[in-house]
């Protein structure tokens, strides 16, 4: 496995566990953008989105996976990690 892609697997869990939601959200959807579809291979994925949702509504969750759609992976992992 790729740095790459064990970083974007761990990021996620990470920003859930470090209380950063918002950014959690935005590391999922950013799969979408790329892939033009979920990143089915992360395991931890559905219980990530569920954390996220519960925590900001859906309407900021629906909000800042729209934001993950536009963003970069490399610039939301490196905002995740210099938190």
């Amino acid at each position: 496995m790729s740095a790459w892609t064990t970083a974007k697997r761990w990021t996620p869990d990470l920003a859930v566990r470090l209380g950063q939601y918002e950014q959690a959200a935005r590391l999922l959807a950013t799969s979408v953008g790329v892939g033009g579809r979920p990143d089915r291979s992360h395991p931890d994925a559905a219980r990530i989105e569920q954390a996220a949702r519960r925590h900001l509504g859906e309407a900021r969750f629906a909000e800042v996976t729209w934001e993950g759609t536009q963003a970069s992976w490399s610039e939301l992992i490196e905002a995740t990690l210099a938190s």
